[in-house]
């Protein structure tokens, strides 16, 4: 699902176009990415998302998967875990998830301290439906916020009125009018020259947006021509390609074809950039028109005001027709209301919690720690590595062994950790995922306890994927050998690969720049 992972790839091409396919309960999916694009296929090859946002991609996975974690950000704020952390607790990776850190993907740091919420839902310490109530939880404690706030601020309003206005009569200095009329002149003024400002920005960002568009319709353009130029190229036979100027004759490679393909997937890459910015200045357009359009609801509101205060007469009727006893009173039922609605979302917030507390038994906590500490210990003595003595280990404790024991006792940490993940109280069965077991020169005796260990150990209802640089004896269900380095695909597959690919491709940009706001309706 394309989630970064540690190191640099100076040897791959970085516009290389990957697909995945993947089937969660038996639904098939098929996963593309291409140029910082990614979508999401059916099993009948029809679109159900395409996008270049991050967030946008881990809801859509999380919709699919049913991967409801919650986590907290550097900003305190509650946000959806995303693919890493689906993946992270069953990926051992080469370069970074050897060692005694979580280093196995890059950007974790956007969240607070992750691991021990990822081991737990996994675990089923707390599983999926704990964070289900605790996501209705704290909607209804921002709800309650909300509330809370509006009640403050009309408290406050009330306070203020009541010290200004007195609960004896209606307020009808004729002083008091001047210094309304004052108020809400300068009011109008203020509202003018913030009017001017905004126009002044709107006329700025229409032009940019329609710059940015005339740039997209200039690109597609070229795309256009782009695909009639490679039907041309592929198509045989034709005559040969004579240069105007030298006659010389020129033959294709399949590598010119290729490089005029790249050079299309780079424009449309520039595309979708372009097409990011238009959404943005399109939103930020948008937003400068609505408060354009909450400026003239102000003049009408200021302009009806002082039209009816331009009569005596008539500002005397309405002034004794609204006394302050009335208006407290109406403050007072206002808040009535607002405290009901607190009271409900209060007894709401406390039977979630009662709910929440259902799903965090301690009993089943310590079962799962110690079916954890048990295969840990296991894992340890096959693997030929000596306990270090600790026994109220936690799922997060790595451990931080140095010479050719580290990475075996590393290995048993994994192993123990899937085994609770696959245990009756796990919450998802996630492939499991070793990259290159022989780690810091593995002697005769304990590598061939690694290949058998992870051939025979893990969970038996595990798909595991094993990457080696070393053939093995023992029998797996199905063996790729790659022949050449930097090199997943042959070069007698491209045109079947091409086949595959160019229809999901072309399908994934097009409904990006269907899409204006970035998203579709998953899962239709």
């Amino acid at each position: 699902m394309s989630t970064p992972s540690q190191g640099a790839l100076n040897k791959w091409d970085e516009h290389t176009v990957s697909l995945v396919e993947f089937r969660v309960n038996g639904r098939l999916f098929r996963a593309l990415y291409s140029s910082g694009m990614r979508a999401l296929f059916d099993a009948d090859r029809s679109l159900l998302v395409a996008t270049s946002d991050h967030s946008d991609w881990s809801a859509a996975f999380a919709h699919i998967t049913g991967f409801n974690l919650v986590l907290i950000d550097k900003k305190g704020q509650s946000v959806q875990a995303d693919p890493k952390c689906f993946f992270l607790p069953f990926y051992i990776n080469q370069d970074g998830s050897w060692q005694s850190s979580w280093n196995t993907f890059t950007g974790l740091q956007q969240f607070s301290s992750p691991m021990g919420s990822i081991l737990e839902y996994f675990s089923g310490i707390k599983p999926p439906e704990y964070y289900e109530a605790k996501a209705q939880r704290d909607a209804e404690q921002r709800l309650l916020d909300d509330l809370k706030k509006e009640c403050g601020f009309l408290d406050k309003v009330r306070d203020r009125f009541g010290k200004q206005l007195p609960l004896s009569g209606p307020k009808i200095d004729p002083e008091n009018f001047k210094l309304e009329i004052e108020r809400l002149t300068a009011e109008m003024t203020d509202l003018n020259r913030s009017q001017e400002k905004l126009r002044g920005r709107s006329v700025a960002e229409g032009e940019l947006l329609s710059s940015i568009r005339m740039q997209i319709k200039l690109a597609n353009e070229v795309l256009r021509v782009h695909e009639d130029d490679a039907k041309y190229l592929r198509a045989e036979p034709r005559e040969p390609l004579v240069c105007p100027v030298c006659n010389a004759e020129h033959t294709e490679s399949f590598m010119d074809l290729l490089t005029f393909a790249e050079d299309a997937r780079s424009l449309q890459g520039i595309t979708l950039g372009l097409q990011e910015d238009e959404r943005e200045v399109e939103a930020k357009l948008k937003k400068t028109v609505t408060e354009i359009g909450a400026l003239e609801s102000q003049y009408r509101r200021i302009s009806n005001l002082l039209d009816v205060r331009r009569g005596d007469l008539q500002f005397r009727e309405v002034v004794e027709s609204l006394g302050a006893e009335q208006a407290i009173q109406t403050f007072e039922e206002e808040r009535k209301v607002l405290g009901e609605e607190i009271t409900a979302h209060v007894g709401r917030i406390e039977e979630l919690k009662a709910k929440m507390d259902t799903f965090t038994d301690r009993k089943r906590s310590g079962e799962i720690l110690k079916q954890y500490r048990h295969a840990y210990s296991a894992a340890l003595f096959d693997l030929n590595v000596p306990e270090a003595g600790k026994k109220r280990i936690s799922l997060t404790t790595r451990p931080n062994l140095s010479g050719s024991g580290g990475p075996r006792s590393i290995l048993a940490y994994y192993a123990a950790l899937w085994d609770v993940c696959y245990g009756q109280n796990g919450a998802f069965t996630v492939p499991l995922v070793i990259d290159a077991p022989n780690q810091q020169g593995q002697d005769d005796i304990n590598l061939p306890k690694v290949i058998n260990f992870v051939s025979d150990k893990l969970p038996p209802k595990a798909q595991l994927i094993l990457g080696s640089e070393i053939d093995t004896d023992h029998l797996f269900d199905k063996k790729i050998i790659l022949e050449q380095p930097c090199k997943l695909l042959e070069e007698q597959y491209f045109e079947e690969a091409v086949a595959m690919l160019e229809p999901l491709e072309k399908q994934m940009f097009a409904g990006a720049k269907v899409d204006q706001e970035g998203k579709f309706d998953v899962y239709r």
